[in-house]
């Protein structure tokens, strides 16, 4: 199926050819024409399977057909504001042959131009549920024009510990709109926010397709930690400058890598949770512009991260949950573009590959290369025999006791 033959309007079709993209993900497919007739959706999709579009497409076609309004009239919410900027960027850029307006709001930054933005007059709002009800507080936002509500990442709503202020924002909303809800997995708590606060709504699962592995190539390596060092620079070295995104698995980890680099004069930027909002922002946009070739991250930055046409990962640190190696992994091979995944593996981290096996449904082949890590696996010696001599004494066969 390609994207014209989705019921989308000319203005938006246009966006979507202009990025690029001619052939719809299977869980755009599947909600794009569900959204578009007004129905109440539960999706479960694995980011990276561009849901964004999937939702952002039919809301910026029916506020188009509206006209401009002061309040608000689409509300999305995601935990973080990695995710909430990258929304944002998304709804920009689909719907940039209309007059939509689109704000981010989150904490860690001033709420004052916020604030301002949101007095002049927006269409669709995205936000943290945290700053979202500050704002409220403040009487800066008006949420009952709401007709089209968005909660993206609901499981991870849980699991940070916000689905308490989603719950007091959902109650807040009129009860005539279209609400569509996503989330990575369909879990009890999921399934009962949804039946107390949705209603009547359709499910779109394509949980179950893989991150399209034909495009991705997959390498590991084992190599000692303190090794890893030297392959890498014998990656960067090897051939032509490719843009690359490197996961730690401290920050600590990451602030060391990028000073290693910054030392061979390389451009670099790093992304973790104690860096401020503003920095964060900063080096992924700087990455994204290509003003920087490496963009070093801890798995906070795993999932969400929206980086076109990026060719290779590197995962200098063994990701302890195989999902976050699959969400590393989905950031490239994107939109039938080919990419790199290498994997540095020392022999501490071996264990941790046999969950990724067991995710991947097959093992992942070991390169060689100078700087391999040879693991000797030392033979056992077997132990005398042992007779039995009473009850639960044991004497060793040709020794006196």
């Amino acid at each position: 199926m390609l994207f014209s033959s989705l019921p989308l309007i000319q203005p938006i079709l246009k966006a979507v050819d202009k990025k690029g993209y001619t052939t719809p993900s299977p869980i755009q497919e599947a909600a794009i024409p569900v959204i578009v007739k007004g129905k109440n959706v539960l999706g479960r999709a694995e980011t990276g399977t561009g849901k964004t579009a999937a939702f952002s497409l039919p809301i910026i076609q029916t506020l188009s057909k509206l006209g401009n309004k002061r309040h608000p009239s689409a509300l999305v919410l995601a935990p973080t504001r990695e995710l909430v900027e990258q929304i944002k960027d998304s709804f920009i850029s689909y719907g940039s042959f209309t007059n939509l307006k689109v704000l981010a709001v989150y904490g860690g930054v001033s709420d004052r131009p916020q604030k301002q933005k949101l007095a002049k007059g927006i269409d669709i709002l995205v936000a943290t549920p945290g700053r979202l009800l500050d704002l409220i507080n403040q009487k800066a936002v008006m949420l009952k024009f709401i007709s089209h509500f968005v909660i993206d990442e609901a499981d991870r709503m849980f699991d940070m510990g916000f689905i308490i202020d989603v719950t007091k924002i959902m109650n807040m909303l009129p009860k005539n709109k279209q609400t569509l809800m996503f989330s990575a997995t369909l879990d009890r708590e999921v399934m009962a926010l949804a039946d107390e606060h949705i209603g009547t709504y359709e499910v779109v699962d394509v949980a179950n397709e893989k991150v399209d592995l034909e495009h991705i190539t997959q390498q590991l390596f084992y190599v000692s930690k303190r090794k890893k060092i030297d392959l890498l620079k014998s990656h960067i070295k090897e051939g032509p400058a490719v843009q690359t995104l490197i996961f730690t698995r401290t920050k600590r980890g990451a602030d060391q890598l990028s000073k290693l680099l910054s030392d061979m004069h390389l451009k670099v930027a790093v992304i973790h949770g104690d860096k401020s909002q503003h920095q964060r922002l900063r080096a992924l946009q700087g990455f994204k512009s290509h003003k920087y070739e490496f963009l070093i991250a801890t798995d906070v930055a795993a999932r969400g991260l929206d980086i076109p046409a990026l060719p290779r990962i590197i995962n200098y640190d063994v990701p302890e949950q195989a999902d976050a190696y699959i969400h590393r992994m989905g950031r490239t091979g994107r939109a039938g573009l080919s990419g790199d995944v290498y994997t540095y593996c020392s022999k501490e981290e071996r264990l941790l590959l046999k969950p990724i096996y067991k995710e991947l449904e097959s093992p992942l082949i070991s390169t060689k290369h100078p700087f391999e890590e040879i693991v000797e696996v030392k033979k056992i010696q077997a132990r005398p025999f042992a007779k039995k001599t009473g009850r639960h004494r044991y004497r060793l066969s040709g020794r006196k006791r």
